[in-house]
């Protein structure tokens, strides 16, 4: 004997509040986890930085009681005079001082590792921590002697690269401790800021003495700085195409490749400018 038709029919009229009900409680947890996501985001937006409109690696708190990136509103207060320092947010007064935000820090390092935020803030201040113990790393083997580390600390603040803010002056004294252990590509950058007196005081005479060391030792980009002095008579060389056109040429055979941002422009002026090879009599 098998289940009555009533009973059947009185089960099958049970079973759709159930599905309903479980919708229901779908719907419930959706709508929470969406209020969830939407106080993660109002969260996130709270934590970058007004001025770089990133997730900030080294916060601090200003006296306008805003966090910011440290080296983006050391920035902002950089020349100002205490009278003239505003907010960038209110433009209201603001005094000059910064403290450490540590727990937004760590606030933000944990956000980013759960994953409550992501995207590119989120991709984009991982990468500057990476960059960050890059640094530290490479300084810390500059500090222990390495030469090369030294260049590279040298680059790095030359150009506002691996989150450094760009200071010439120390670039400079990175590419100098480099360049006396005769390392060649900072022996032509040291060269070329002494000539052009960038981060250092001019000094013609010693960029001559370090340009020609770092010929001697084969760096491609201080080859093509002999040829561009010659080339349009700076520093103190005088201008002749002869000169130039013997520095240019020697850059195919240099053994340190450090110049590829000036290796077409000088093959093109060899092309077009370099005066010709007098007949073989």
């Amino acid at each position: 004997a098998g289940e009555q038709p009533s009973n059947r029919a009185t089960r099958c009229r049970g079973m759709p509040p159930r599905k309903r009900a479980v919708a229901t409680g779908d719907t419930a947890t959706q709508e929470e986890n969406r209020r969830f996501r939407s106080a993660i985001d109002e969260m996130a937006k709270e934590l970058v930085c007004p001025i770089t409109q990133e997730l900030p690696v080294d916060p601090v708190t200003a006296e306008d009681g805003r966090v910011y990136e440290r080296s983006a509103i050391e920035a902002h207060i950089k020349g100002r005079s205490a009278e003239a320092l505003k907010s960038p947010i209110t433009n209201e007064p603001m005094g000059p001082r910064l403290f450490p935000a540590v727990q937004t820090r760590n606030n933000i390092e944990r956000m980013v590792k759960s994953g409550a935020i992501g995207g590119d803030k989120a991709a984009a201040w991982q990468k500057r921590i990476e960059e960050e113990k890059r640094v530290a790393e490479t300084r810390r083997k500059a500090e222990g002697g390495d030469r090369d580390a030294m260049a590279e600390l040298g680059f790095w603040y030359k150009d506002g690269q691996k989150g450094l803010a760009v200071d010439l002056k120390q670039s400079f004294e990175w590419f100098e401790r480099a360049a006396e252990l005769d390392e060649p590509t900072a022996l032509s950058a040291c060269a070329q800021a002494l000539l052009e007196g960038k981060g250092v005081e001019r000094d013609t005479a010693r960029g001559h003495f370090m340009l020609g060391a770092g010929c001697a030792l084969g760096a491609e980009h201080a080859c093509y700085v002999k040829g561009f002095g010659h080339q349009l008579g700076l520093w103190g060389l005088k201008k002749d195409d002869k000169q130039a056109t013997r520095w240019f040429r020697k850059m195919p055979g240099c053994s340190v490749k450090n110049s590829a941002a000036n290796r077409e422009i000088a093959a093109k002026w060899l092309r077009d400018s370099a005066p010709s090879a007098p007949p073989l009599v």
